[in-house]
């Protein structure tokens, strides 16, 4: 990838390759023992890739840490959050942290992930 962005060529991860097990083995005439976790495509960006919106990014101070884990207390949490202009929604949970991880694992997708583990697990599981 970094290659790739020298020569100024753009680059996408697509994790959803390890949907659908069945299919991609086959597609990519897979060897028994291999299981696809990302995908990577490249290609040149449309425009002025210096003109493209970055992504909304926490501030460094409630990400990193030197040493040991701190824990952020409820006030340094909304501190945290308070310029970020995603506004999930709590619907489900109590709280944002609780809807991410519900609306990441249950949905279709990650149902459709945890089966294609299952059927890779059971292919290697086999005799022979």
């Amino acid at each position: 990838m970094i290659a790739a962005e020298a020569l100024g060529i753009g680059s996408c991860y697509i994790g959803d390759i390890m949907e659908n097990y069945e299919i991609h083995r086959e597609m990519f005439d897979l060897p028994r023992w291999v299981f696809p976790i990302t995908l990577l495509c490249y290609g040149y960006p449309k425009g002025d890739k210096i003109k493209i919106p970055l992504t909304t990014r926490f501030p460094q101070k409630s990400i990193l840490f030197t040493n040991q884990y701190s824990r952020l207390s409820e006030i340094n949490f909304k501190d945290m959050l308070k310029d970020d202009t995603r506004r999930i929604v709590v619907k489900e949970a109590e709280n944002m942290g609780q809807q991410l991880y519900l609306g990441k694992l249950g949905a279709k997708y990650s149902m459709e992930m945890r089966r294609s583990v299952k059927v890779a697990l059971k292919e290697w599981l086999k005799e022979g």
